[in-house]
């Protein structure tokens, strides 16, 4: 779930240093723009448990405010009601990101912490988590138990090196309700670029300087620079992992086809001052600019690039608007070079659990693990949140299914779950300083029309590079 909280799941897990020296900041979620900054890899960690293991997230459980500790609590209390092997989930002091990694530098990392699709495969690839492969083998867990999606983000290499505890999937949403107000038909949803077009054309309905509402805009997606790019059939980086490919032909295509949109809303500028206009979602700060989703849940906007919590968004919309928005989801249209079948356009990250590389309660952080994927444990994750369990069973129970709460969007949805395999952010080591590099010169062809896009992408994959080989070079040998 996407929390208004200052410490919310998908920016601290986003966070800045690498486990060696820090590096810049990637765009949130939400799409958008965070200055470059460092953050000092200093602080204090919890106390140790004298029984059982420990576990580190980000959130104080104790007083939980949001999806993310509500879920860690509720699993927590829940499994060591079974066990005497007893999980102790802990909050390390300051930046969530910088104190794990002060922790494996130092030589003294918790037995077990949490970990989102992009750094599970920083910490294996400098040799921090351990592989569970051997262990799945020994103990014949069914990795069919839970969505194909959430075993596609916790692989990497052709190993598995985490558990999910819960997965998120980003596809797209429509406002029905809007498409049929402007024409659009809503039984027919864009299977293409083109179709997208078109959809955006009818249902943008200018006001003043600004909009009443807007078909779509990609820059206030999720993840939208990596999704849209592949969408048009583009690799970021090559499958070997060697070579930085951001100013390939399709990569063009995708942000230009993006910077026409932006231009066709008036620009950036243009688009910031009616984001201020809208209403804030609950918790925003006045006059900052309302997010995406909050523009969707609001009916201001007809499609947006969006995750699974996007239901959160419009529940909380339509409980303080007193509104039922019509909606429809679907995977993210294919651009002129992207896959024929855009039933493969769903793609995947999440929230997982990494084990700590030789240490000596890994037994017991799988046990951990396990339960995680079982029903009752991803029933736990789930209640009371909008989190989706990895788990079928428990995704699909009806506790959650009819709750009004918990349920809304889940039946329209969890089939896109079975077939996103793609991922949302870049699969690699090198995944914080990619991001970065890949959003920079993106922005800024946004924001000045005048940039040349495929010249700034070239540079910036030349860039790019050099911090690739510089990472690859110091990780340790397999």
């Amino acid at each position: 779930m996407d929390s208004t909280h200052p410490r919310s799941r998908r920016h601290i897990v986003q966070g800045l240093a690498m486990l060696v020296a820090p590096t810049v900041a990637v765009a949130c979620a939400t799409g958008t723009p965070t200055a470059p900054t460092t953050t000092k890899a200093v602080a204090i960690a919890p106390s140790r448990p004298v029984n059982g293991f420990e576990f580190w997230q980000p959130w104080p459980i104790d007083q939980p405010t949001h999806g993310g500790p509500i879920g860690w609590k509720q699993l927590s209390e829940a499994f060591n009601s079974t066990t005497t092997n007893k999980v102790q989930v802990s909050t390390p002091a300051g930046d969530y990101i910088a104190a794990v990694q002060a922790a494996i530098s130092a030589g003294t990392p918790p037995d077990g912490w949490q970990a989102d699709q992009q750094w599970m495969v920083v910490y294996a690839a400098k040799g921090a988590s351990a592989p569970l492969d051997d262990l799945i083998k020994r103990d014949k867990w069914d990795k069919a138990s839970i969505f194909p999606s959430a075993y596609e983000t916790m692989t990497w290499n052709g190993r598995v090196w985490g558990m999910m505890q819960h997965p998120d999937i980003v596809f797209m949403w429509y406002a029905t309700g809007l498409l049929k107000e402007t024409g659009a038909d809503p039984a027919k949803l864009p299977m293409t670029w083109q179709d997208l077009d078109v959809v955006a054309q009818k249902a943008t309905r200018k006001q003043g300087d600004g909009f009443d509402f807007v078909g779509f805009t990609p820059h206030l997606g999720t993840d939208w620079q990596v999704i849209l790019a592949q969408s048009n059939g583009a690799k970021l980086v090559s499958d070997d992992g060697k070579i930085v490919q951001f100013d390939t032909p399709e990569v063009v295509e995708a942000i230009e086809w993006v910077k026409g949109h932006v231009t066709r809303l008036g620009g950036m500028g243009t688009i910031g001052n009616w984001q201020k206009l809208v209403p804030g979602g609950d918790g925003q700060a006045p006059g900052t600019a309302t997010a995406g989703a909050d523009i969707f849940a609001q009916k201001r906007m007809a499609a947006v690039v969006g995750g699974n919590w996007t239901a959160d968004n419009i529940r909380r919309a339509n409980r303080r608007l007193s509104q039922t928005l019509e909606f429809a989801v679907g995977p993210v249209p294919s651009g002129p070079q992207g896959a024929k079948d855009v039933k493969s356009n769903v793609y995947s990250g999440g929230i997982l659990e990494v084990a700590r590389k030789g240490g000596p309660k890994t037994d017991q952080v799988w046990e951990f693990m396990k339960f995680t994927a079982t029903k009752e444990g991803g029933l736990n994750v789930q209640r009371n949140t909008a989190d989706v369990s990895a788990s079928r069973e428990a995704a699909r129970d009806p506790s959650i299914l009819g709750n009004p709460d918990t349920g809304l969007g889940r039946k329209e949805f969890y089939t896109l779950f079975d077939t996103g395999i793609g991922s949302r952010t870049i699969k690699h080591p090198a995944t914080i300083e990619l991001t970065a590099e890949f959003s920079r010169p993106i922005w800024t062809s946004l924001s000045d029309q005048t940039t040349n896009t495929r010249d700034a992408l070239k540079e910036a994959s030349r860039v790019a590079q050099a911090k690739v080989d510089a990472v690859l070079a110091t990780l340790p040998k397999a």
